[in-house]
């Protein structure tokens, strides 16, 4: 089985003096070098990030930030990894905290594939619709973006079911299928769309068990959406 690294909480704290810095770009900045460091220290790279999962404080002020600084580390047409941005109302003295999942190679590690089917829609950011590795297959957050006009389906139920096929999409054209799935991540902004998600899952389960879901109730995401699903998969 492989192996994960995985950092949750990460903030931009300069390691000599132990503060955050003030410059809001500097910050972010200081985020992924410090996560490189970590990443480096454990005999791996930030190339072989697989997830992350962004939460600000102010989703249009802080996202491009991110946008750029990821460009700076990854290069200006990436490939990126999977990614998730949410916006919550509280971060105490911060603005900004990245999760990130980055996998530990191993001598007879094939490279990480980046998925990117052509009947998907194109990423709104620096991130990569899926990726697979040896064992898993991981999806960034999906939403109801219509494939065909790369824009939000209109109405809560047929957006909330389009992000579902997103996934499925994604997942089949990386060899496995949703049912695999040894985890979601649902990330809404409002507990009324919970009966719409959970309807959905099971009607595209079947008699399939549901794997497990963490929920998480944001204040924003991007576009002003509702709805954003993330999902880990193993391969079978």
């Amino acid at each position: 089985m492989e192996e994960f690294l995985t950092l949750n909480n990460q903030r931009g704290i300069d390691p000599i003096t132990n503060l955050l810095l003030k410059d809001r770009l500097e910050r972010v900045r200081q985020i992924f070098r410090n996560i490189e460091d970590v990443a480096q220290e454990s005999g791996t790279n930030l190339g072989e990030t697989v997830r992350l999962v962004v939460v600000v404080a102010d989703m249009k002020r802080d996202r491009p930030l991110v946008n750029e600084i990821q460009k700076e580390m990854w290069g200006q047409d990436g490939p990126f990894p999977c990614r998730t941005i949410i916006q919550v109302d509280y971060l105490g003295d911060d603005f900004i905290e990245i999760d990130i999942v980055v996998r530990i190679t191993a001598a007879n590690s094939v490279p990480i594939e980046f998925i990117s089917p052509e009947k998907s829609f194109t990423p709104t950011g620096t991130w990569s619709l899926g990726i697979k590795t040896d064992t898993h297959i991981f999806v960034s957050g999906m939403r109801g973006i219509n494939p065909e006009t790369d824009s939000l389906v209109i109405g809560e139920a047929p957006r909330v079911r389009q992000a579902f096929r997103n996934m499925k999409t994604i997942i089949e054209a990386g060899g496995g299928k949703v049912t695999d799935a040894i985890g979601l991540v649902i990330y809404a902004i409002d507990e009324k769309y919970l009966e719409i998600i959970e309807m959905l899952q099971k009607d595209m389960w079947g008699e399939t068990p549901l794997p497990p879901v963490t929920i998480n109730i944001v204040t924003a995401l991007n576009d002003n959406d509702i709805v954003e699903i993330e999902g880990t998969f193993i391969r079978t």
